[in-house]
């Protein structure tokens, strides 16, 4: 898996109980959906036990604790802030960038298509 539930007891902070089986299913069904996310997008990570990278393991662990925490809530996880007519956006966007998603692919140029073209417009 790209995390734990021990990683995502750590991001979460010391009142987290990494044993909790909830916990452990919000690591797992992060690990899933992260992986689908980046295979969509067009990542070609395999079927590797580890993260492909140390941003990819934050970004897997950082969306297990937003699924964590919004256990037993409506829409997101809760707040007790007073200023409510601000919107928060959580940490998706962060997640998304961690994971390399959300962005526009490019398919690769054939060089010998590319070459004789950009000959041709640097003469």
């Amino acid at each position: 898996m790209w995390t734990s539930p021990e990683l995502i007891a750590e991001y979460l902070g010391d009142t987290v109980d990494p044993t909790d089986a909830y916990l452990g299913r919000c690591a797992a069904a992060a690990d899933a959906f992260c992986r689908r996310r980046r295979r969509e997008a067009g990542y070609d990570d395999g079927i590797a036990d580890t993260a492909p990278s140390a941003d990819v393991e934050l970004g897997t662990t950082m969306w297990g604790g937003q699924l964590y925490r919004e256990r037993g809530s409506a829409d997101s996880f809760a707040s007790f802030d007073e200023t409510t007519g601000f919107t928060t956006t959580g940490a998706w966007p962060r997640v998304k960038q961690l994971l390399g998603v959300g962005r526009a692919q490019v398919d690769r140029a054939d060089v010998l298509t590319v070459n004789p073209l950009r000959r041709r417009l640097l003469r």
